[in-house]
């Protein structure tokens, strides 16, 4: 997969990467400091890609990462070779050129079994793209794929300096140097491109409905980041409507100064949200799929939790939760212990592979700072200072049901790992957070 041309080729893309990168910089430090960290996170960005797809080709000898650039490989190609055909399996149009048989010998053939699934099949269609772009190189695609991952890492970074200046080192160690974010979010993966979108769709939403700034490029990147999500991991998107919710109604409450007010608006916004949630939801539920309906998600799961049991293919590193039984619940009872696996499991001494010890190590570290505040603090005092801020809320919300969703389906440390990635950014900032007031207020 990796050839002489390729490590030719790749010193100089990363020379313009990096140039462009400290041309941003140098664009943006004097109004914005954090920008020190810009370079820096995209170059730790860049080695854990180039890890990535080391330990991919030459410890377990392929992976869904080469699966899905065969795919892209095939699309690119196939928009050189015949570009009506190309464009109509790119944008999934209703064409019959939108089909498998579009393909050749000389394009190649994406796996007929992505190739079927539209969720997994946008990866390589997100790729292909960046295939050509990358020289057809395996090596440069996964590099420039991390690099669209980054900029959606980084708009997150950027808002929680907005919303809490004077913390960017910190913030940096957390959300652009943080090991698994590094590794599992770099590379052609649904991964990559989904914790991207999630960062990138919480900047947007702030600039569209908080601050009302910038308008109109937010909501475009926001639409784009909702299509990505919607028809790749549908339920990223049920996690985070609670939280977006909460979110405005929160804002739009402290911005009542007077108390009498607030308390007289409270239930006209709950009931204006609630019934928004409701709206927006079955506006997108038709685009879903089984998503789009509460029996529709618990039969995914289950489908979901039945496959990453297949040692075979994912290995023996499972977990045990109770076997997903239908109904609402079966699923409640397992909250606890399923929010409580996505957060910080794997555990030490649950190791099964080398690539789980970073994320073991850091489940450690996060655990330890958890139970040291709720002691040290109170979790009243804790929960008070979180119900207190709306962006801390939009974070705790949307993490636990992310959490939820990722630990009930999955049963294997493997795929834990990368499954629950989005979330990290977002936990990680809100205990930091909490900590930071907290040390203030005493």
């Amino acid at each position: 997969m990796i050839s002489i041309e390729d490590l030719i080729l790749a010193p100089l893309y990363l020379f313009v990467i990096i140039g462009i990168a400290h041309l941003v910089k140098s664009n943006n430090i004097n109004q914005h400091p954090e920008y020190k960290y810009f370079v820096k996170g995209l170059w730790f960005k860049i080695i854990g890609v180039i890890a990535f797809v080391s330990i991919y080709l030459f410890y377990y000898g392929g992976g869904d990462t080469v699966t899905y650039f065969l795919g892209a490989k095939a699309l690119g190609n196939l928009l050189l070779h015949d570009f009506s055909k190309g464009f109509a399996v790119l944008f999934n149009t209703n064409s019959y050129e939108n089909s498998l048989s579009s393909f050749n010998y000389e394009t190649g053939v994406p796996p007929w079994h992505y190739f079927y699934n539209k969720n997994t099949f946008l990866i390589c269609r997100l790729s292909a793209p960046i295939y050509l772009l990358g020289c057809k190189s395996f090596l440069i695609t996964s590099i420039l794929t991390s690099v669209f991952s980054y900029i959606g890492i980084w708009k997150f970074y950027r808002l929680v300096n907005i919303l809490y200046p004077g913390n960017s080192k910190i913030f940096a160690y957390i959300i652009l140097f943080m090991p698994s974010l590094i590794f599992w979010g770099g590379g052609i993966m649904k991964d990559s491109y989904m914790l991207g979108a999630t960062c990138w769709i919480t900047y947007s939403f702030y600039h569209v409905l908080i601050t009302r700034k910038k308008i109109f490029w937010n909501f475009c990147f926001l639409i784009l980041n909702v299509v990505m999500i919607l028809n790749c991991k549908p339920y990223i998107l049920i996690s985070l409507i609670p939280g977006f919710l909460i979110w405005v109604n929160n804002s739009y409450l402290k911005n009542i100064k007077n108390s009498i007010v607030r308390v007289l608006v409270f239930p006209a916004l709950i009931l204006i949200f609630i019934g928004s949630g409701v709206l927006i939801f079955n506006s997108i539920s038709g685009s879903m799929g089984v998503y789009g309906s509460i029996d529709g998600a618990i039969k995914k799961a289950q489908i979901t939790q039945d496959d990453l049991l297949r040692e075979w293919h994912y290995g023996g590193n499972n977990y045990k939760l109770d076997r997903i039984d239908g109904s609402i619940s079966g699923l409640l009872s397992s909250a606890p212990l399923a929010i409580f696996t996505a957060f910080f499991r794997p555990l030490p001494w649950e190791i099964g592979s080398p690539t789980m010890v970073v994320s073991a190590i850091e489940n450690t570290i996060l655990i330890l700072f958890v139970l040291y505040y709720l002691i040290r603090i109170g979790p009243f005092r804790f929960f008070r200072i979180t119900f207190n801020d709306p962006f801390l809320v939009y974070c705790l919300v949307f993490s636990l049901f992310f959490a939820f969703g990722v630990g009930i389906a999955g049963t294997n440390f493997g795929a834990l790992v990368r499954y629950k990635i989005p979330l990290m950014p977002f936990f990680f900032s809100f205990i930091y957070i909490v900590r930071k007031k907290t040390y203030l207020q005493l």
